[in-house]
């Protein structure tokens, strides 16, 4: 990844988690047949929110990809909430992907909806030049939000 990139990355990264400093924030982790992605988001039971996700593949010469995910939710229910949004992501061999992603949060724990299932479809075209290849990805994932304790 060239020094431009890389410092792109940690500027978006730092504004991000700053924004967050005195919010609710969600952690996950997600597969999606070889790739992994782990990531960090604004509290996904507001109408909108926001993550941004790293891929975490062991395999050896892929390339590094980051992603800004930022959704809407459609329906906010005490077991599942509908949502969708716009992606935007770039890779360090400077491919860039645009996808629009359709999700289902599942809270399947009565007395801990902070534990939530993900499961998410993302159709997605590269825009890399002479590239156009569209594409749809599926991930299943764990999510944990930390709230704060209401006083």
């Amino acid at each position: 990844m060239n020094k431009f990139r890389s410092f792109a990355v940690i500027l978006i990264f730092g504004l991000f988690i700053s924004i967050q400093a005195h919010a609710q924030v969600h952690v996950g982790v997600y597969h999606s047949g070889i790739i992994n992605q782990v990531g960090v988001g604004t509290d996904n039971e507001k109408k909108y929110f926001g993550e941004l996700r790293l891929d975490a593949t062991d395999l050896i010469d892929f390339p590094f990809g980051v992603e800004g995910m930022f959704h809407r939710n459609f329906r906010r229910g005490e077991w599942v909430n509908l949502h969708a949004g716009i992606m935007l992501g770039i890779n360090d061999e400077g491919d860039g992907r645009f996808g629009i992603p359709l999700g289902l949060t599942f809270k399947p724990i009565a007395a801990h909806r902070n534990f939530a299932v993900l499961m998410e479809a993302t159709p997605n075209v590269y825009l890399s030049p002479g590239s156009g290849d569209l594409s749809i990805r599926t991930n299943i994932g764990l999510r944990y939000t930390f709230r704060k304790e209401k006083d």
